[in-house]
């Protein structure tokens, strides 16, 4: 395992499962969190721990302080954070969805463009506040 380098300073570093290929069902113990810059701000996006893939409460999403950065390793521009989501999807699982292999892999897609937007969205909207 490798420890995930968007994580929150050394008392919160995570670990994140690898998955085999093919396998729709990942193992998260504990939240993992991303600082992720966007046009309008930044924003720390929390995975949420027990909730599939392709649920809707896989993320939260917190408006980061100004001083944020400096409690993370990296901070990931959003079009970066994209293929990472791609990861987070399927590692959380994506066993709640019974269908072909191949309309599981465009609902991981669309779920992963899903939740770029709706940062984004999050980020203007607590930039205007």
């Amino acid at each position: 395992m490798t420890p995930d380098c968007n994580s929150a300073g050394p008392e919160s570093r995570t670990h994140v499962p690898q998955t085999l290929a093919g396998d729709s069902v990942g193992i998260m113990s504990e939240p993992s969190r991303y600082l992720v810059r966007t046009d309008t701000g930044d924003v720390v996006v929390t995975v949420n721990v027990g909730v599939g893939g392709l649920d809707d409460g896989l993320l939260s999403l917190a408006k980061a302080p100004a001083d944020a950065a400096a409690a993370f390793d990296m901070v990931t521009p959003l079009r970066a954070f994209g293929a990472k989501m791609v990861d987070i999807i399927e590692i959380a699982g994506t066993d709640s969805f019974g269908g072909s292999a191949t309309l599981r892999e465009m609902l991981v897609k669309e779920k992963a463009t899903q939740e770029l937007k709706r940062i984004e969205v999050f980020a203007r909207q607590t930039d205007d506040d």
